[in-house]
């Protein structure tokens, strides 16, 4: 069969059906059973040209991890309208941010609102108040402004790709965006591998840029395609099932004996900490076409690459030190922003869980997509928050009845009161602390402490819950085995699922301790990091360098025979397999 090139869109003339060698196929697609030249045939001067360009930016695809990356972020993200849309919303809530933390620390005179004497807004606004900043806030402007500007550009430079992975998924793939919020990825899966069947110079081309002619061996199936996706992150699951970063925080010794010690590496990822592992790791080991650098596999270049990832470290620490002001006043300004709402119509939330960054990758399964690993911690929230609740502090117990009686009663009289005379909401029971001030106080904290009782008739079997809690988790540890009933297992796992507020509070601690981490815990594992990559990366036909373990290959990475529960996620097409295998 001759492989034909399609011309560049600029280069199609209208009714020149020569220039388009597709146009000439006999045989018919098998996306939805159409061949090419039937839905050309309908299609206007605007559609044909839409497919085209579609067609030539499929077969000239050159890093096809790439493309597939934003194949599958387009669909996770429902569509060109939808994606749009939310970082549309995500750049006028950025600005709102920016904007309105400016107003209020800079264009407000505090010192007219508290006289008295002033009680229109207009009259406290500081005119011209931008022109008049000086210091450390005209610098906090300056920067955010830059960030903001920076945000907006690169949304605008982005919308030509979008358009096209629009045009890709409409025109080749043959699904509109009205149908990608309920297509399953399965479905896209086989459409993107009857495609590569119909046109396989994509093969062609992108193994040329892994320097290979070999175009039988290129295939787009189900493991191949999650494989490509999550060729990255495939590395990071590794290497923090092996444990190989070091993520405490470098106490003094002085202090040490006073901070407990976790267990193995550290057990605390924040989003910050977790964003320049990205930065210093990945892209030290990709280059800018997705591949793995070549020289990472070749053991004499060890001390260079070592010495090379300690200084990227060491970089990126002070890079943080530096903005470590500005990150934190917008997180401050944000979250309060953002959870104010949350807290004041539901005070109960303030005691939520979720799932810990390091859960989330001690958890994580290779070429496991998002949204299935998603599903799967989601299905798994109900159970988990009922196996919390079985380990409650009796003392605690005691003591939050006590409070939530006392501001119950409080709560009860004011409102009663309220109710019968409305002017009373006016009176002040102390100064400036009128009737409706305490009654929203006891109120709230009437429903903070009632979210921390647990339920009078809740069933205590840790135990079980625990075991419908590992089959979506799929993580249980050696030291955890014939012990899920015990303290200890429920204190491990509190660690894993931590209140909302905990971890918010280590997210804003950790903009300050990072640079710590960066220049003192983390340089000392370079060695490991780069025997790992060079160690466990492994070349496949047609996917060039990947992460061995991604290919679960039992026979290196473990004996099949005493492996006692094996995990797999084969992705895409739902093949699903949870292998187990118990010693004989």
């Amino acid at each position: 069969m001759t492989l034909s090139v399609p011309p560049r869109p600029s280069e199609l003339e209208e009714g020149d059906h020569k220039t388009r060698p597709y146009a000439q196929s006999s045989r018919n697609s098998s996306v939805g059973g159409t061949g090419p030249a039937k839905r050309r045939a309908g299609a206007s001067k605007g559609g044909l040209d839409a497919y085209e360009r579609a067609l030539w930016n499929w077969v000239n695809v050159y890093n096809l991890d790439a493309f597939l990356q934003e194949v599958y972020y387009y669909y996770e993200g429902k569509g060109i309208y939808s994606i749009a849309l939310a970082r549309g919303l995500n750049l006028l809530t950025m600005g709102f941010v920016i904007g309105f933390s400016t107003f209020l620390m800079g264009c407000v005179d505090y010192s007219r609102l508290r006289d008295g004497k002033h009680t229109h807004l207009s009259e406290v606004i500081v005119d011209r108040c931008v022109s008049k900043f000086h210091g450390l806030t005209f610098l906090f402007f300056l920067l955010f402004l830059a960030f903001y500007i920076w945000q907006l550009l690169s949304f605008v430079l982005d919308i030509h790709r979008l358009i096209d992975m629009y045009h890709f998924y409409t025109h080749l793939l043959r699904i509109p965006d009205a149908d990608i919020q309920t297509i399953s990825w399965p479905e896209v899966v086989r459409r993107i591998g009857s495609i590569r069947q119909e046109n396989p110079i994509t093969a062609l081309s992108s193994d040329k840029a892994h320097g290979s002619n070999d175009t039988t061996t290129a295939k787009l199936d189900a493991h191949d395609i999650a494989n490509r996706i999550m060729r990255q992150e495939n590395y990071l699951i590794a290497m923090f099932n092996k444990e190989l970063l070091d993520l405490r925080v470098p106490f003094p010794k002085v202090l040490e004996r006073f901070v407990a010690e976790e267990k193995g590496k550290g057990k605390v990822l924040t989003q910050a900490l977790e964003w320049n592992l990205r930065f210093c790791l990945m892209d030290y080991l990709f280059d800018h076409h997705g591949r793995v650098r070549k020289v990472f596999l070749k053991s004499k270049n060890r001390a260079l690459l070592i010495e090379g990832l300690r200084r990227r470290f060491v970089f990126m620490g002070i890079l943080n030190a530096i903005f470590v002001p500005f990150i934190v006043l917008y997180l401050l300004m944000y979250s309060f922003f953002r959870y104010f709402e949350e807290y004041r119509s539901d005070p109960s939330s303030v005691g939520s869980r979720r799932y810990t960054s390091y859960a989330k990758w001690k958890f994580r399964e290779f070429n496991e997509l998002p949204h299935f690993f998603t599903r799967r911690l989601d299905e798994s929230y109900p159970l988990a928050n009922i196996y919390i609740g079985q380990f409650p502090n009796e003392k605690i117990s005691l003591i939050m009845r006590f409070v939530s009686f006392v501001a119950g009663a409080f709560t009860a009289v004011l409102a009663l009161a309220s109710v019968l005379d409305t002017d009373l909401l006016k009176f002040e029971l102390s100064p400036h602390g009128t009737v409706a001030f305490y009654l929203a106080l006891f109120g709230g904290i009437m429903a903070a402490t009632r979210g921390m009782i647990p339920e009078e008739n809740r069933v205590f079997d840790p135990e079980l819950l625990m075991t419908e809690v590992i089959t979506y988790t799929h993580y249980m540890p050696e030291d955890w085995k014939n012990q899920l009933h015990s303290k200890k297992i429920h204190q491990d796992f509190g660690e894993l699922f931590s209140m909302k507020v905990l971890i918010f509070a280590q997210e804003l601690i950790s903009v300050v301790l990072t640079p710590f981490v960066l220049w003192f815990s983390l340089p000392d594992c370079a060695p490991a990091i780069i025997d790992f990559f060079r160690e466990f990366s492994v070349h496949v036909d047609g996917r060039g360098y990947v992460c061995s373990f991604a290919e679960f290959n039992f026979e290196r990475h473990g004996n099949v025979k005493v492996c006692p529960v094996l995990f797999s996620w084969v992705g895409g097409l739902l093949m699903r397999a949870a292998v187990v295998v118990w010693c004989a």
